[in-house]
């Protein structure tokens, strides 16, 4: 049949109406084609949202150079090694990023790898969003600079060696014909000149050759050619199985062929997309894939889609994803022939089928079910089989089938820099009709563990606890329940919280049932205790004894003292008499528990003695009328501890007074006064040279009028029968080099005055006389004791801790201690048989000094043999008197070896400054030892040695604000930190150089762990206790 309208006899009038159509019609398609057009514009400028898209991966490469030693098993992922330092690096990275600018878009790290050459370290670290590679790179370096990780202080990392890189995650997807990682088509490329568009790097043509878009937006799921071919199926296949978009109610992919590729770094893309309204489940047949080898699956495509899992090594089991789109990346790094990749298949489910009871129940051997990973939480829950790392947190196996073979979750096990909340949420239950019982498997487990929480939440209601332990409940499975009765739909949610380290918290066997909760036939879990110390730590002192309560003992004796413990007692005399103390018994652990006495009650009172280990001790004597007794121990072993007891009188242990024409030693023995200053000690602790002569009134330290001590009282030196090599001798006992000069002078007073002449033996014969010939005394000047003079020229190395090797020879002034054959702390040479080191390095360790090696002319501490190196024993230490080991102060002392030492290019004393000398803050002085690297971190093989600026005290006050800094310390470092003293560097030299003589500044001291900004090393000041060390020179 045949329209009438179609043969029209006449041309037809519009009607009004018609004519309105019309118009409308037209002001339509104009709005229309405007439209169009802000939508092409608002999809132009979000390509490069397309490109960012909501999750970003960076790949990481750096040489950790010390902290770290490579061996194989590092290359085992499943080993402890492994295991242990990717906690560690990761906790430094965490740490590093959560307090950067990044600490909002960083997530979380990833270590892939450790290689050989140190250890070099492969990882991944994981942003919100895009950050650029550069960014990341200079927040990682300021981080490792500013020592913004604990971990810092064991691993020293190469800047140098830092390289940020996009992961592949983040490169398009490639095609059957390339394994470069950049996406080819089959369409010819347009090329300029023949009307096609001209495209930036980065980016390039459609098929049709009129529109550029991002090499990213290509195969991703998402139209953005106007001719679709940035998504066609050619293009698009995969390199591991030619396929690319799969669609329909099931299907397969695989990369089971992908060890076989001729090239690495493969990107393989797969698009699943099935009807609205319905989900997809994953199922993997067969997972063996490399360790650096990762499938991602995202949910949903192009630019918006969301990462649900990231799978390496485990098979997942099934993987449920609630959307009809999932984009599934498979990064393959590796070419490892022994791994045989993976063969997974999908099929469609109806979530709006499934009931509150299907939802719920779950045992996590085949994924985690239908509950979902909260993306606003702080990280994911893992599935875990067997025991997690670390050790002493989590559980060893699920509780389902309760041994390792079985699967349960986990907050992550990683180290972790701060607090996180990580949630599990159902999907949405419907309302219950009737109560419901809610029941779990849960373990708290670890030092640290902090708190657990059920949620219910609805869009009409507030979000309610219904469940919440706190604390560490011990490393086994417990029960709990709680009975649900909602009225509008909800989710219930399963919240941790987890500290930095050792506070996993797992969860297995969630089920729903029916009704309420019954009483549960399962015992409360409780807390595990913290155990309170056996014994109390404070003896409640101080005690204050006098006679006839004269006896005492330690805490619980004869039984074992406790750990922590600290005890004073006070023994008190009538004035004029002075203490004896004598130990009955005496038992304590070597070293580390001591008993020190002190002559009187102040914290400065002169220390008389420390007693350590096995008994027996020697009597104590007080040369006041107080005495003060204190007992102090660690936290580790214990023994039976002393007894002790004390008498009073006169002149207790004090020797009868000599004869006057004798001379009484410090140690109570008399001599003829003949043999005093002789230049031969005759008294056992050297006290009849001590002290012996002066140079008076001189204008120089080195030079004036020649005194003689006799009985206490000065003697001028008579110029009669004066020779150079009586000047010699002279300068040498003052401590100083060979005679410069000498001339006799105008006596000036009336005496008195001793005449000098050698003896056979060489040794000088003192003659007190009432007078000189012609009234002439000597006046010498000596010059300087070689000494402070290096004789070879290195360049100071930058660092100790974490720092770079000195020059062999650099220092020869420097004696590595070594106790019981383990390297302990440094002392400076002053003279050919004294060391000046640190009080608190032989504090304990000082009632056997042959226990103690010095050894000289040491670069390797590795290569003790070498021609260079001199060994001595010591066999006398002296602690400074007023050592306070608590206050740190006076912290100094004297070691004589037991045979001198001869002088080499090697093996140098360093100069001791004058009493009067001052180092200015901002002075640059240097340091050396064979102390740690880092806190907490190894010590060095070969010197190492370092520049550091002075600072006043008052500015060091400031920054060491927990302790008291006094005139008898100097600190010195800088404040970014970096560079320091550390652990084991102890008693050896703060050196400072002066008219090209190296200076004794100050003795390694103390710090705040090592190398911290704003955190000096405090050292001893040595020109405060110049006179004190050269009582013992000479």
């Amino acid at each position: 049949m045949v329209s009438k309208r179609s043969v029209p006899s006449k041309p037809l009038s519009l009607s009004t109406y018609e004519v309105m159509f019309v118009a409308l019609f037209a002001i339509l398609a104009v709005l229309c084609a405007g439209l169009i057009a802000v939508s092409w514009l608002a999809i132009e400028g979000s390509e490069k949202d397309a490109v960012l898209g909501k999750n970003y991966e960076a790949r990481g490469t750096l040489k950790i150079t010390s902290g770290a030693t490579y061996n194989p098993n590092l290359q085992d992922k499943l080993s402890v090694d492994f295991k242990v330092l990717a906690f560690d690096f990761q906790q430094m990275i965490d740490e590093i990023f959560q307090s950067s600018n990044l600490k909002n878009e960083y997530k979380n790290s990833r270590v892939l790898q450790f290689e050989n050459g140190s250890v070099i370290v492969i990882f991944d670290l994981f942003f919100a969003q895009w950050v650029s590679n550069e960014n990341v790179k200079e927040e990682l370096i300021q981080g490792i600079e500013a020592n913004k990780s604990s971990q810092l202080v064991n691993f020293h990392i190469d800047l140098n060696s830092i390289d940020i890189t996009a992961s592949l995650d983040n490169l398009p997807t490639v095609s059957p014909a390339t394994t470069s990682g950049k996406l080819t088509t089959n369409s010819p490329l347009a090329t300029p000149g023949n009307g096609s568009v001209e495209c930036q790097p980065g980016s390039r043509p459609c098929a049709d050759a009129m529109k550029c878009i991002s090499n990213d937006l290509f195969c991703d799921g998402e139209l953005n050619c106007p001719d679709g071919s940035d998504e066609d199926n050619k293009t698009c296949a995969t390199a591991c199985d030619g396929r690319f978009l799969l669609t329909g109610s099931a299907g397969s992919f695989e990369a089971t062929s992908y060890p076989k590729l001729s090239k690495s770094s493969v990107v393989c893309q797969w698009i699943i997309r099935i009807n609205q309204g319905l989900s997809i489940k994953l199922s993997f047949d067969s997972f063996n894939i490399y360790y650096m080898d990762t499938l991602n699956i995202y949910e949903g495509v192009g630019s918006n889609k969301i990462l649900r899992a990231s799978l390496s090594e485990t098979n997942p089991g099934t993987i449920r994803i609630f959307s009809n789109e999932v984009t599934v990346t498979f990064l393959i790094e590796s070419d490892e022939s022994d791994f045989i990749g993976f063969h997974a298949t999908y099929t469609v489910f109806n979530s709006r089928e499934l009931n509150n009871y299907e939802k719920i129940n779950c045992d996590f051997e085949d994924g985690f079910c239908f509950w979902i990973q909260d993306l606003n939480d702080d990280n994911d829950w893992e599935r875990i089989q067997g025991n997690s790392f670390p050790p002493f947190t989590g559980p060893d196996f699920d509780h389902t089938f309760g041994n390792v073979s079985g699967y349960y979750i986990s907050t992550p096990t990683g180290p972790g820099g701060r607090q996180e909340r990580v949630k599990l949420l159902s999907l949405p239950l419907k309302p219950t009709l009737e109560p419901v019982c809610l029941s779990f498997w849960y373990c708290m487990y670890g030092e640290n563990v902090y708190k657990l929480s059920i949620n219910i939440s609805s869009d009409q209601n507030m979000e309610k606890i219904i469940f919440q332990k706190e604390g560490n409940y011990g490393k086994n499975w417990n029960y709990g329940q709680v009975t649900i009765n909602e009225t509008v739909e909800f989710k219930v949610s399963f919240n941790a919280f987890k500290n930095k380290i050792l506070s996993d918290i797992a969860l297995d066997d969630i089920g729903l049932t029916h009704g309420i909760c019954n009483a549960s036939l399962h015992p409360e879990p409780t807390l595990v205790p913290t155990p309170p110390p056996e014994l109390p730590t404070d003896c409640g002192g101080p005690f204050e004894l006098w006679e006839p309560n004269t006896t005492f003992t330690s805490m619980n004796f004869p039984d074992n003292y406790p750990n922590q413990a600290f005890c004073v007692w006070n023994l008190n005399a009538q004035k004029g008499k002075n203490i004896q103390l004598h130990f009955q018994e005496f038992d304590l652990e070597n070293i580390a528990d001591v008993v020190e006495i002190r002559d009187g009650e102040e914290d400065d009172s002169s220390l008389l003695a420390v007693y350590t280990g096995p008994g027996p001790v020697k009597d104590v004597f007080s040369t006041t009328n107080r005495m003060t007794v204190l007992f102090i121990t660690d936290n580790q072993l214990t023994k039976r501890g002393f007894k002790a007891n004390f008498t009073t009188g006169y002149h207790l242990g004090i020797p009868e007074p000599c004869k006057e024409d004798s001379f009484q030693c410090k140690s109570g023995e008399c001599i003829p006064l003949g043999s005093l200053c002789d230049g031969l000690p005759h008294c056992t602790d050297g006290s009849d040279e001590a002290h012996c002569v002066r140079l008076f009134n001189g204008t120089l330290k080195n030079s004036g009028l020649v005194q003689f001590r006799i009985q206490s009282v000065w003697h001028g030196a008579c110029a009669e029968n004066w020779t150079t090599q009586i000047s010699n001798d002279v300068c040498q006992l003052l401590g100083l080099g060979t005679q410069n000069s000498s001339m006799p002078v105008f006596a000036s007073t009336s005496g008195p005055f001793v005449k000098l002449n050698k003896a056979s033996n060489g040794s000088l014969i003192l003659t007190p006389s009432k007078q000189c010939l012609q009234d002439s005394l000597i006046l010498l000047q000596c010059n300087h004791k070689p000494c402070g003079e290096r004789m070879v020229a290195p360049e100071v190395s930058p660092k100790i801790a974490g720092g770079k090797d000195a020059e062999e020879g650099a220092w020869p002034w420097l004696a590595a201690l070594y106790y019981n054959r383990q390297l302990l702390c440094g002392a400076s040479l002053v003279s050919s048989n004294w060391l000046v080191s640190a009080a608190h390095c032989v504090y304990g360790r000082n009632l056997q000094p042959s226990k103690w090696k010095a050894i000289l002319g040491l670069h390797m501490t590795s290569n003790l043999t070498s021609p260079q190196v001199v060994t001595r024993l010591v066999d006398q230490i002296v602690i400074h008197p007023q050592y306070n080991k608590r206050t740190k102060n006076n912290d100094i002392a004297m070691m004589h070896l037991e045979f001198k030492v001869n002088y080499t290019d090697y093996v140098q004393p360093i100069c001791l400054p004058e009493e009067s000398q001052v180092f200015p803050p901002g002075r640059i002085c240097s340091i050396a030892g064979w102390g740690r690297v880092a806190y907490e971190g190894p010590t060095a093989d070969i010197l190492q040695d370092a520049d550091v600026p002075l600072l006043s005290n008052e500015k060091c006050q400031q920054q060491m604000p927990e302790y008291n800094i006094t005139e008898n310390m100097v600190c010195a470092g800088y404040e970014k930190g970096g560079i320091d003293s550390c652990k084991g560097d102890s008693g050896g030299p703060l050196m400072c150089q002066e008219n090209n003589r190296w200076l004794l500044a100050g003795v390694t001291s103390f710090g705040y762990q090592c190398a911290l900004p704003n955190r000096p090393g405090v050292y001893a000041r040595v020109p405060r206790f110049t006179e004190w060390i050269q009582s013992f020179l000479h």
